[in-house]
Formats: structure tokens, sequence, C-alpha cells
């Protein structure tokens, strides 16, 4: 009895912890998410809207304004990307490419948003800004997993393999893309 009252109270300190962290983490993020929809609001005031009337193109077509890689050719890079954790792991990223290529913001970001909102039920901008801060340090994906693992457990390895998979797809395909 002693040692399930025990656990019990580890298990409440361990979600009482959590909980106090992801608070602190959301009222940063209202402050941080206020600043970035301030600088959003002032830069979609000095652009013109997209005329396709979505902030990004699909993966799978081209723009006539940006001839990029054909469909096939982005099928082809996907299967040319590894599935295993190990083996994906250990491949070489081309930071540069990354960083200069917009795809952390233009692609990453949002995707990191949608797949905390679905793990965590809410939108979270703190750990979306702390992934990307990550990728933008050139952290590797041993280091991102082990840090979302503090917040997403189980779900840590999934979400970094997916993460670095589709980090090396757009860096494959900024590649592919002519300038």
């Amino acid at each position: 009895k002693a040692a399930a009252e025990k656990k019990a109270s580890e298990e409440a300190r361990a979600a009482a912890s959590k909980a106090a962290v992801q608070a602190k983490a959301r009222a940063a993020a209202e402050k941080k998410s206020a600043e970035e929809a301030k600088a959003k609001a002032a830069k979609a005031a000095a652009e013109p809207p997209p005329a396709s009337g979505s902030a990004a193109p699909a993966a799978t077509s081209s723009s006539s304004a940006a001839p990029g890689p054909s469909s096939e050719e982005l099928k082809a890079l996907i299967s040319s990307i590894p599935t295993k954790r190990d083996e994906l792991y250990a491949c070489e990223v081309e930071w540069e490419v990354a960083l200069s290529c917009g795809a952390l913001e233009e692609r990453i970001r949002p995707w990191v948003s949608k797949k905390m909102e679905e793990y965590l039920g809410e939108d979270e901008p703190t750990l979306v800004n702390f992934v990307l801060d990550k990728l933008a340090a050139r952290t590797a994906a041993a280091e991102v997993e082990a840090e979302v693992a503090k917040v997403l457990d189980e779900e840590a390895e999934p979400f970094t393999v997916k993460l670095w998979r589709m980090l090396l797809f757009e860096i494959k395909r900024a590649k592919a893309t002519p300038s």
C-alpha cells in the first residue's frame, strides 16, 4: 500500500510539473505569438495576397512562375529518403540549403504546429518555436527527439522521424528547383 501511495504521489508530482512547464510555455507563447501576429500583419499588409488563395503551393503541383520538380520527380525524391530511424538520422543534412530556401518557416513550421496541436490537443507556439530553434541551430535528430520526448513521450520518435524526413525532402526539393 505504501509503495502504491508513493508511486501515485510521484506520478502526481510529475503530472503537476509537466502542467506547470506547459502553463509557463503557454504564457511565453502568448506573448511571442502576439509579437509574431503583429509582424505577420505588417508583412501581409506590405505584400499582395497569393493568386491561388493559399499561402503555400501544394507539394505535387508545379507553378508556372517558378517551375519545380514534376510529380514523378517529387515521388522519386520522397522514395530516396530513408524511412528507418537509424538510417534517417545518419543522413547528412545540408543545413545551408535548409536555412537559405526558407523551408523551415514556410513548410516545416506549419507542419510542426499542426502536429503539436494533434499530439497535445492545443496550439503550443512555444514548443513549435523550440523545435524550429533546434533545427536552425543544426541540432542532430537524436537530440531533437530526446528534447521533445520530455513533452511528447512515446510520440517523440514518430514525430522526429516524420520531421527529419520532411526536412530532408524540403532540402532535396529546393536543390531540384531551379533558382
